[in-house]
């Protein structure tokens, strides 16, 4: 029996980036053999398809960014920060590589006919939404946040306003600007 002579892990790490830069439907499977640094045969024998691929990458994604979120929201003072600390990642982080939220990006692409990818995006949109409005409740609870709108409410004009900032990064909108931004929608949780 032969023996992988590439890491899964880290050739798939490059499909990931690839996918993230060009989007699906830009991204032909010699791009990703090229990028990926293996063969073709490799490519299908360990992931499958081009759509197989793409899923491993999205979910991949997925995990990764929310264990960000998580330890975003953990690492900040108090619940406020976290929020500010998430919607400003969305922002800072996004502008190094101009290339805004995988999840977002996907949502957008005209591949959203595709049941799997939308049933994956949605699980994603989901998850986020849910850390943001589990950070609100515990400001609210803890003082830093106003009381005065509903958790849920704030959570899901937020979270919007959120998804429009990582529109905005990939559209190539200027840091300063979407900061700004950043500080008008925290004004809602005073």
């Amino acid at each position: 029996m032969r023996t992988k002579e590439f890491d899964p892990d880290t050739v798939l790490g490059r499909a990931l980036d690839l996918f993230w830069e060009r989007g699906y439907e830009k991204t032909s499977m010699q791009d990703l053999v090229d990028r990926m640094g293996i063969g073709r045969r490799s490519l299908y024998d360990t992931f499958g398809d081009k759509h197989s691929l793409f899923l491993k990458a999205l979910h991949r994604y997925a995990t990764e960014r929310e264990a960000e979120q998580r330890d975003t929201i953990e690492g900040a003072a108090d619940a406020r920060q976290a929020v500010q600390a998430l919607l400003e990642s969305a922002v800072l982080g996004g502008a190094v590589l101009h290339r805004g939220c995988l999840t977002v990006n996907t949502a957008t692409e005209a591949t959203t006919e595709d049941d799997e990818s939308r049933a994956a995006v949605q699980r994603q949109l989901t998850g986020g939404r849910a850390i943001l409005l589990e950070a609100i409740e515990r400001g609210q609870r803890e003082g830093s946040i106003s009381t005065s709108r509903d958790a849920a409410t704030l959570a899901t004009v937020v979270f919007n306003a959120w998804l429009g900032l990582r529109v905005r990064v990939r559209a190539g909108v200027g840091t300063d600007e979407l900061l700004a931004d950043v500080a008008a929608v925290l004004t809602l949780l005073d």
